[in-house]
């Protein structure tokens, strides 16, 4: 029963699909389209109908009957909390009667999953993941009506981290996952998403700096992104110029994080590296950049990291464009194992 895993923005839709044979992980489908402006706004389903028809024809094009979907984490409560002698049967049980501490909105309006980072001798440490279920609901309802069954829902970060954060690497990391429309930064302590924050700088905003300071097309100033990056060099100058406000101030938001997660956590730690990922973290320089101005390693995120391939087998999928796709190649990762159990 093969299990697609969609993910969905307020631009465009990005959808893929892993199968497990014996000698290993093959990358068996994906593909990506574009979604008319005004269909999802910042996470929410706004036109059921369009956005049911452009799935209704996929599906039926591609002949997928079952899928995974991520949900937007702009929309998602993350919050972590400390449970004291509570047994580990009773946890769902105490963290529904703490919901409405939590959570600004009715118990009954919210769905949520959970994760416990550590017992300790007298006490659980806990991360909570929330979501209206209005908005679970809608997405369920969208996919269905198109002629898919949804199988299982996540946060999209949490799909991310699966794909990113490398098994053995079990530190306090940053993920910056850079897309079209929004940024999001999440902290990641063994391999478990303990803070996240989205602010609305995307690419396109860097598209419209150079577009605007060197006056040309937004055609012309992604062309001019992707050759000249954030480079400082004579020829590359102008670009840099036009796009060093956005990317300060993105830099600046990494750094407030960081002092919020080494003031507020228990261990009051740094984290030890900064992984890169999204479309526009491919960005010529930011690396470097972020590198000498935070003081910690910054690498490209590997979204094929997890992913166990036979050997000298290269993905169709090239790895310039699958750092867009972390989030359904997280996806699909779970849903290979939810297919082993159906």
């Amino acid at each position: 029963m093969p299990i697609y895993a969609f993910e969905l923005s307020d631009k465009s839709y990005k959808y893929l699909r892993l199968k497990e044979t014996r000698g290993g992980v093959l990358l068996d489908d994906f593909g990506e389209g574009e979604i008319a402006a005004g269909v999802i706004e910042h996470g929410e389903i706004k036109k059921k109908d369009i956005l049911t028809a452009l799935l209704k024809e996929l599906f039926s094009r591609k002949n997928i009957h079952f899928t995974a979907i991520s949900l937007p984490e702009e929309k998602g409560f993350l919050e972590n909390i400390q449970l004291i002698g509570i047994k580990e049967s009773e946890m769902r049980q105490a963290l529904e009667l703490q919901l409405e501490e939590h959570v600004p909105l009715p118990p009954s309006e919210v769905i949520f999953d959970y994760v416990v980072v550590r017992n300790e001798k007298n006490h659980s440490d806990v991360v909570l993941n929330a979501f209206p279920r209005s908005l679970a609901e809608d997405y369920l309802e969208v996919f269905s009506v198109a002629g898919a069954s949804p199988t299982f829902m996540e946060s999209e970060l949490t799909a991310a981290v699966r794909s990113i954060v490398p098994l053995n690497f079990t530190s306090l990391a940053m993920v910056l996952d850079w897309g079209k429309t929004r940024i999001s930064f999440f902290i990641v302590e063994n391999r478990v998403l303990r803070f996240a924050s989205t602010i609305p700088i995307g690419g396109e905003t860097l598209d419209q700096a150079i577009a605007k300071n060197l006056n040309v097309s937004i055609e012309e100033a992604q062309k001019l992104k992707a050759k000249k990056g954030f480079l400082q060099d004579q020829d590359s100058l102008p670009v840099f110029q036009a796009i060093v406000p956005v990317v300060t101030a993105i830099r600046e938001e990494a750094e407030k994080y960081i002092n919020f997660w080494q003031t507020h956590s228990e261990n009051k730690e740094a984290p030890r590296k900064l992984f890169l990922s999204g479309g526009d973290a491919n960005l010529l320089g930011l690396p470097q950049y972020l590198e000498q101005e935070l003081g910690l390693p910054v690498v490209m995120a590997d979204p094929w990291a997890n992913v166990k391939f036979p050997k000298h087998y290269l993905p169709s999928l090239e790895f310039k464009d699958a750092v867009r796709f972390s989030i359904a190649i997280g996806l699909a990762l779970a849903a290979m194992d939810k297919e082993k159990n159906i």
